[in-house]
């Protein structure tokens, strides 16, 4: 395509005048009997039901819960989900873009995409909400979506037109005399150009599915995009042809042959030359008119993009401030617990020097004084030792066990009382070993387990925990085992678990720090008894619906609740989801981190704050079919 068709197809708009209904539908009607046109459009029909047979995750979505990496992209393969999306559905819509490069990007963050895929093929979504989902976190997903709209345009084939570009839809709705920005108004009741990217999407295509039902509504959708090319982008849908080789290079008709049927059609063809020509010119008469409104469009993003910088600046130093007052807090109660403990260093030593006087003053004393008083004498010493010890006891840390016995070695007999900490690191590579280790290990304590989910249903977790602990249905059924779903009813999973809290679509992230409190509310007794230990499983999902300001004060909340109730919480954190300065942010209120790494070769891990531990090196391990096997270690105690 020539620098003038790139202009003619990113700013032409063609004015709501340019042609009636009349027109149109005859033009439709004739675009339809084409040969060629009706071939193309069965093969696009044909690839996506091809599709939907080898992938029906929209009438079964239970089969999302199994799929692989593997399934997904293969660069050895052209046979692997992806592939079909892009080559094998070729024919389905016009100006697809879409580079391989990205799909190894996909799979590095495939329980973030399992989660997008999950929402998409939701019938209890709407289409802009769908659009609207953080794709963006998988480079090369965001900006137009187009893998998000092609994969609506197969699953909802019926009720999507394939056009995967925001202004193209503008375009041929404007043509078709769509009054598209005053439906803004009246749907959301905001200027269109204030819309995101799924509510344009959804009106749109809203919009051009009205007009075709109502005026061509034998077309398939497919067909109908195609059509919608032909009239107003020509040159674009030309340019697909000719690079799917669909269609041939004609010889010109022998006009001295005598060929009635040769004129007639090179009659025809220049009919059609002088129709794209008259089109071409009525385009290029309203471009400036078109340069006109998007550089006043332009101001207007301007300067909501100024108001939002300055929001942002007043947001980012609101948390600078808060975080600083935090730490700061927290130095002061520090230096209050060192003051308290050297208060109670010194009462115990003068305790212990005043015992040392006593039994001085006792031996001095005449031997049958002191025979009859043996007795007594080490019954005092004894109770004021035993006292010293266990007030001693008193002013260490519990250590709860990891269950995992090298790790706890590492972490100099376990995770102290109160911990609250992070697991970070990619997938796959065993953070869930150690998780679902350190609950299997509470529940055989006795002590009660609080999950937090908001990346797997409950069916998934328990599937998880019975291998790593046969009697963990036991455990539930005795009241042991409390979820917190903020997963299952965004998927559109209805199902109800006992012991369980459900967060719907409305809910807010707050109300996850309520269901806590209640659950450990109703179960005081025995939290005072065994205390009560929590996985928060993940942090980063929580970021495809929510910004940073809105986790943060969850967990800032959270936290200081749990370390109040003297209990060791897990918060897992996928690498790659969240950007660095929003996990800063996070690892702030946190007492330290358990960081896995791997240089493809070799997995390893590493112990951040928490406590004191044998080493602070990165230390490798292995993974084993319910743990991971952690190798040698310095054995020299670092703080």
């Amino acid at each position: 395509m020539n620098n003038q068709d790139d202009v003619l197809k990113y700013t032409t708009f063609i004015s709501t005048d340019v042609m009636d209904k009349k027109e149109i539908a005859e033009r439709a009607y004739q675009f339809a009997g084409r040969r060629e046109n009706v071939e193309r459009d069965s093969v696009a029909v044909a690839q996506i039901k091809d599709f939907l047979a080898r992938y029906p995750f929209k009438e079964k979505p239970e089969l999302l819960r199994n799929v692989s990496p593997d399934d997904l992209y293969d660069r050895t393969s052209n046979d692997r989900f992806f592939d079909w999306l892009t080559m094998k559905t070729d024919r389905v819509g016009v100006s697809f873009t879409c580079e391989r490069a990205i799909f190894p990007e996909a799979v590095r963050r495939f329980d973030f995409l399992k989660v997008l895929l999950t929402v998409l093929v939701s019938e209890k979504r709407s289409v802009s909400f769908k659009i609207d989902q953080n794709w963006g976190v998988i480079p090369g997903f965001g900006g137009e979506r187009m893998i998000a709209k092609k994969l609506l345009s197969i699953y909802y084939w019926e009720r999507v037109v394939p056009v995967f570009r925001t202004e193209h839809m503008e375009l041929f709705s404007s043509g078709l005399g769509i009054a598209f920005k005053n439906s803004a108004l009246q749907k959301y009741r905001k200027d269109y150009s204030l819309l995101s990217m799924g509510q344009k999407f959804e009106l749109l295509n809203a919009g051009l599915v009205e007009f075709k039902i109502a005026n061509m509504e034998k077309m398939t959708n497919t067909q109908f995009a195609s059509f919608l090319y032909s009239l107003f982008l020509p040159s674009v849908l030309e340019g697909e042809k000719a690079d799917d080789g669909a269609e041939s290079e004609t010889a010109k008709p022998d006009m001295d042959s005598g060929s009635g049927s040769a004129a007639s059609e090179y009659e025809a063809r220049i009919r059609e030359a002088d129709r794209m020509i008259s089109d071409l010119r009525r385009q290029l008469v309203i471009r400036e008119e078109r340069i006109a409104e998007l550089e006043q469009e332009l101001k207007m993003k301007s300067a909501e993009l100024a108001e939002k910088d300055s929001l942002l600046g007043q947001r980012e130093e609101k948390v600078r401030q808060e975080l600083s007052n935090q730490l700061k807090e927290a130095e002061r109660q520090s230096e209050i617990e060192k003051a308290e403990l050297k208060r109670k260093i010194s009462e115990l030593t003068g305790h212990v020097e005043e015992l040392e006087r006593v039994i001085g003053s006792r031996e001095s004393a005449p031997a049958l004084q002191l025979s009859g008083t043996d007795t007594d004498r080490s019954d005092v010493v004894n109770g004021e030792m035993d006292t010293f010890h266990q007030q001693g006891a008193e002013d260490g840390r519990q250590r709860l066990k990891t269950g995992i016995d090298r790790l706890d070695d590492l972490l100099n007999g376990g995770i102290p009382a109160g911990s609250q900490f992070i697991v970070y690191g990619p997938s796959f590579i065993g953070k869930e070993l150690v998780i679902n280790a350190f609950a299997a290990e509470g529940l055989a304590e006795g002590a009660p387990l609080i999950w937090i989910t908001t990346d797997r249903t409950i069916d998934e977790i328990r599937a998880e925990m019975t291998s790593v602990i046969s009697s963990y249905t036991e455990y539930e059924k005795n009241g042991l085992v409390y979820y917190i779903d903020a997963y299952s009813r965004i998927v559109g999973d209805d199902s109800v678990s006992e012991n369980a809290a459900y967060l719907d679509e409305n809910s807010s992230v707050e109300t996850i720090n309520d269901m806590a409190n209640s659950r450990i509310s109703s179960i005081e007794t025995l939290v005072k008894e065994k205390g009560y230990r929590l996985v928060f499983r993940s942090v980063s999902s929580l970021s495809a619906n929510h910004d940073i300001k809105s986790i943060f004060a969850l967990l800032r909340q959270f936290v200081a609740h749990r370390r109040k109730d003297r209990c060791v919480g897990i918060y897992s954190v996928e690498k790659g989801i969240m950007p660095e300065q929003d996990l800063q942010i996070i690892n702030s209120i946190m007492d330290g981190v358990i960081e896995f790494s791997t240089d493809t070769r070799n997995n390893f891990l590493a112990v951040r704050g928490i406590c004191e531990t044998q080493s602070r090196d990165r230390i490798q391990y292995t993974l084993e079919k319910s743990t991971i096997n952690i190798g040698s270690f310095f054995l020299g105690r670092i703080k």
